[in-house]
């Protein structure tokens, strides 16, 4: 397996990238080349590679920096340590947990599937993607949006703000622990790595204007929501008390988040309202009809399609594994299955991801290193652990099914390392520019 090192600029105070202190190409000539020159050869690079440039030299980096993100929007997958740390936490619902991230990560993308890069990135435990940004807890449980291309740090509101979260302060004022609830603490760099299963934005902070982003947190259970301009966290929706339902995944479609559960209830979520958000409930698919369900997904399309990817075990077959795509009519309250040729034909010519990250759906005109009517998927924390397949039932963690031939596939079949077939999670696709 090949590896190439490929690290940002080194970091202080709360671990995240700034441009190196010392010039280690001043006396050197590398650092004179002309910026205009530095920014072609940037935008020619991959995402690893434009990295190692912004770790020679202050000069290179500045460069890096105003050059932002490569041209190239090919998903790549970011994998961090497969091996735990001492201390970990484990949330007893779910059996849920993070394992701290360490500075060091690797990428690996579909085109070079043997080659992996190594690349040094904060130390802190993440979340997933969004729109090209990371998703982060900082050592105070607080989650923060990490731009790998810019180094650009954005902190999000407080966890305090939740208000199932209640902050516990030593004698000098500082926090040390959290309260959940009336029974149960934490330690207030732990709780970020359990707390929070998923967050997805509305679109990408570096736009400009408002933005919001929404988090599936406590264990599966709630829905929260902050907007840039507010500056708070809100909380959108809950499961119904006593309900053995979670939440499995959200999307930002059509203007409107949607979230859908274990148990296939899909809820629209109008944001605007000041006082409380408005939640509408559209259908609600029996879980007795599908009961060995394990992994449920939304994907919003180009062309304003609501699509519901769903994963489930299969008892006493061949196969034991199976996929459907079925395609969300909300105006209709209908969930439409696509079968084969169908189902393949509904992405038209487009490739989707799914995983820890917002479900991305690209064209293959524009990426054609990419398969068509193929979903490439990694393991989330969102999942439906009594149900969840083994090694031995075909499930590899990272990988690709392909709807016109209905077989799954690895997506690195080279790879020595193994990813995480369960939790905890530890990959993740980003996809630079979105």
């Amino acid at each position: 397996m090949a590896t190439s090192p490929a690290s940002p600029p080194s970091g202080s105070g709360e671990g995240f990238s700034k441009p190196p202190a010392s010039d280690p190409c001043a006396s050197g000539h590398w650092s004179d080349l002309p910026v205009d020159l530095l920014h072609r050869i940037l935008q020619s690079l991959e995402l690893p590679e434009a990295l190692a440039v912004a770790d020679v030299c202050k000069s290179w980096c500045c460069a890096a920096i105003a050059a932002g993100v490569p041209c190239s929007c090919t998903p790549w997958l970011m994998s961090w340590s497969d091996k735990p740390p001492h201390e970990l936490e484990y949330d007893v619902l779910l059996n849920n947990c993070k394992w701290q991230c360490p500075m060091g990560c690797e990428f690996r993308d579909l085109v070079h599937a043997h080659k992996t890069y190594e690349v040094n990135l904060p130390q802190v435990a993440w979340v997933g993607a969004s729109h090209g940004w990371l998703a982060a807890s900082d050592n105070f449980s607080n989650l923060l949006l990490y731009n790998p291309f810019t180094f650009t740090t954005i902190p999000l509101p407080p966890i305090t703000d939740i208000g199932c979260v209640e902050a516990i302060y030593d004698s000098e004022g500082s926090i040390v622990r959290y309260r959940l609830g009336k029974h149960k603490e934490s330690d207030a760099k732990f709780l970020g790595r359990w707390f929070y299963q998923k967050l997805v934005l509305s679109c990408a902070p570096s736009l400009g204007g408002d933005y919001v982003a929404m988090i599936i947190h406590s264990s599966a259970n709630r829905v929260s929501f902050a907007s840039a301009i507010e500056g708070r966290w809100r909380l959108a929706s809950t499961i119904i008390q006593d309900s053995s339902d979670r939440y499995a995944d959200c999307v930002y479609h059509k203007g409107r988040f949607y979230t859908l559960t274990m148990y296939g209830v899909l809820e629209m979520l109008d944001l605007d309202n000041p006082c409380e958000p408005r939640k509408e409930i559209f259908f609600t698919e029996r879980n007795t009809e599908n009961p060995l369900v394990f992994l449920r997904f939304l994907v919003s399309t180009p062309w304003g399609d609501l699509l519901q990817i769903r994963f489930s075990r299969r008892v006493h077959r061949t196969k034991r594994l199976e996929l459907k795509l079925c395609k969300i009519e909300v105006e209709n309250n209908r969930l439409v299955r696509l079968r084969s040729a169908a189902a393949a034909a509904a992405l038209r010519e487009h490739a989707i991801f799914v995983g820890q990250n917002h479900s991305v759906c690209l064209p293959i005109r524009d990426f054609p290193e990419l398969r068509s009517s193929c979903i490439y998927f990694t393991t989330p924390c969102l999942c439906n652990d009594d149900h969840f397949p083994s090694r031995r039932e075909g499930w590899r963690g990272v990988g690709i099914y392909d709807l016109q031939n209905q077989i799954f596939e690895d997506a690195f079949p080279s790879c020595e390392r193994g990813y995480s077939t369960y939790l905890p999670i530890s990959e993740v696709w980003i996809t630079p520019g979105l």
